[in-house]
């Protein structure tokens, strides 16, 4: 009976791992850049302390971003781990989409990017403004 318990937890986890999600907190790491086809360039870094509330008298720090895709200005933000911190700085960046957008392919508030860094990990990231 254990070892039927234990093989099952072992598939379970195997299966999970193969489908290339990642928990907040993990980044992807040694990513092929041919999978990156979204230029995107940051033209600034910011962090916001206590941006996020997880509930009462709890908050997180986020890191943010100013980028441009495509001509279009957006504000990207994104759990960053200390590795990754000095890596993000202004300059040109490889993208990919988490998932396609559901508006015609017009990016949309929230949606999910991974951004290759130059360690060959990526920084998941979601849109959360537009300027012009």
């Amino acid at each position: 009976m254990k070892k039927l318990l234990a093989l099952s937890i072992l598939l379970v986890c195997s299966i999970a791992s193969a489908q290339g999600k990642y928990r907040m907190g993990q980044h992807p790491v040694n990513q092929n850049p041919a999978d990156y086809t979204i230029k995107l360039h940051i033209s600034a870094t910011h962090f916001r302390f206590c941006a996020w509330s997880e509930g009462p008298g709890q908050c997180t720090d986020e890191f943010y971003a100013d980028a441009i895709m495509d001509g279009k200005k957006f504000e990207i933000f994104g759990v960053v781990d200390k590795h990754q911190v000095p890596l993000i700085v202004p300059g040109d960046y490889l993208a990919s989409l988490w998932k396609r957008p559901r508006d015609g392919g017009k990016p949309v508030l929230g949606q999910t990017y991974y951004v290759l860094l130059p360690d060959k990990s990526a920084w998941p990231c979601s849109i959360t403004g537009f300027s012009e």
